[in-house]
């Protein structure tokens, strides 16, 4: 049995670069940046540098894995391989927890740039729900033209960034990074567990794998290259940041600097840019949801009906989806919904980690005559990589942690319930739709069975 979806191979590894690099752009640049270098100061370039060194330790677990299953699924997949049947399911569940939590903030940043771009002071939830009722609208006609809209997005922001960071480049001075640490190491050390947030994009490569090209190659690469290129956009917004020598930063500071650098219509092209970024990320994030979703429900680890298809779209996950954006947008709270994403992407990632040690550590698992990615230092770095996702937890706000793994164990009542009728139709419809045997569904022997009313 082949567990995972293997449909167009058709992307390059570029194409995958920049679709990660895509997914990763967003309001971590257009909204964070700023509250990074108000909590950091000039250190917040190490803050960023830092965090994506250690993003690194468990992108070289997600790369190894990718190379050895090159199907869709990420880190959902991986840990369903490895670690059995429920620990997948919970690497799967929070993977879109962290996603659709993850839009609530880059909405809420769509709202900031459009009171900024019209020169309003009306409430950033407005547009943030009215952005996220237009592409709720759009994803529940399916995913082509979401897809089509989604190229253009990302071409338009990275076109914008560069030319930021360019001008930024030109203005710096040796002074503007003085004093370096106005807030000590600890400052710093914060800017490095929020801006964790920002990159945790890179895991769409892995998740869009079964539609790479030689994935068993591409996929590694793209995913450590993307990172790369990611922090040098990030540490550029900074150094942008810091040469317009803003007497403040917050949420709004990308934009206020713009106008430092560039004029009144520097900060119009920089709110545009913004616009395009958040809703380009909101959009990548719906679509990956559903991705999971679909792939979670074809291997019967939640009931068929969660995962209605309509166009080609689990029309019941992106509602639900919805709904659980809509009210962390009414809650407003944009540290609480970084720190709250970062529960359950770390939760996923220490998993996957976790998969990279045993399988380094058991070689019998591998397929027979299979070539992969080998990391370098045996479980070294998937050590690291556990070892550091344990620490990012550890730094959060322990209710945060308890609300992130209490959503986690409420997910499981999807994994006790028994399917109905109508939801196994589901699930041979949505086999059908990844290409797969429709024959080769079965009752998940690790999975839990109730019965429901």
């Amino acid at each position: 049995m082949q567990n995972g979806a293997q449909r167009t191979k058709g992307l390059s590894m570029y194409a995958a670069i920049a679709f990660a690099v895509g997914n990763m752009v967003g309001a971590g640049v257009f909204v964070l940046s700023g509250l990074i270098v108000g909590i950091a100061g000039p250190s917040a370039v190490f803050s960023y540098l830092l965090c994506g060194l250690i993003v690194v330790f468990s992108a070289l677990s997600y790369a190894t894995l990718a190379s050895i299953y090159p199907e869709d699924g990420g880190g959902y997949l991986y840990a369903r391989r490895i670690l059995g049947s429920y620990p997948g399911f919970l690497a799967g569940w929070a993977m879109y927890i962290s996603v659709t939590i993850a839009t609530a903030f880059v909405l809420l940043g769509f709202g900031i740039y459009v009171n900024l771009l019209i020169g309003t002071s009306l409430d950033p939830r407005y547009g943030a729900i009215a952005a996220l009722v237009l592409l709720t609208a759009l994803n529940l006609r399916g995913i082509a033209e979401a897809g089509r809209i989604e190229v253009a997005l990302v071409a338009s922001k990275v076109a914008i960034l560069v030319v930021l960071i360019l001008v930024g480049l030109v203005h710096i001075q040796v002074s503007d990074f003085k004093p370096f640490l106005p807030g000590g190491m600890g400052s710093m050390l914060q800017g490095v567990t929020m801006v964790f947030f920002a990159y945790i994009g890179f895991q769409v490569v892995a998740m869009m794998g079964g539609e790479v090209k030689s994935s068993s190659k591409n996929v590694p690469l793209a995913t450590l290259a993307s990172i790369g290129i990611v922090a040098l956009i990030y540490t550029g917004v900074v150094v942008a940041l810091l040469a317009a020598q803003l007497p403040s930063y917050g949420s709004e500071s990308v934009f206020d600097a713009s106008v430092v650098l560039f004029g009144s219509v520097g900060g119009i092209i920089i709110a545009l840019g913004a616009l395009f970024s958040t809703l380009s990320s909101a959009n990548a994030n719906i679509i990956g949801a559903s991705r999971i979703i679909l792939e979670m429900a074809s291997e019967k680890q939640i009931p068929g009906r969660f995962a209605r298809i309509r166009n080609g779209q689990p029309i019941n996950s992106v509602l639900l989806g919805a709904g659980l954006v809509l009210l962390l947008i009414l809650i407003g709270n944009l540290s609480f919904i970084v720190e709250l994403t970062n529960v359950t992407i770390l939760s996923t990632m220490t998993l996957v980690n976790i998969s990279a040690i045993i399988l380094v550590r058991q070689e019998a698992l591998l397929p027979p005559n299979k070539s992969y990615f080998v990391v370098p230092f045996g479980i070294l770095f998937p050590l690291l990589g556990t070892a550091s996702c344990m620490a990012m937890l550890l730094t959060l706000a322990p209710p945060i942690v308890l609300l992130g793994l209490c959503a986690l164990l409420i997910g499981s009542i999807l994994f006790i319930l028994e399917d109905t009728p109508e939801g196994e139709r589901i699930v041979r419809e949505i086999r059908l739709l990844l290409r797969r045997p429709v024959e080769e569904v079965s009752e998940d022997p690790g999975r839990l069975r109730v019965e429901t009313p």
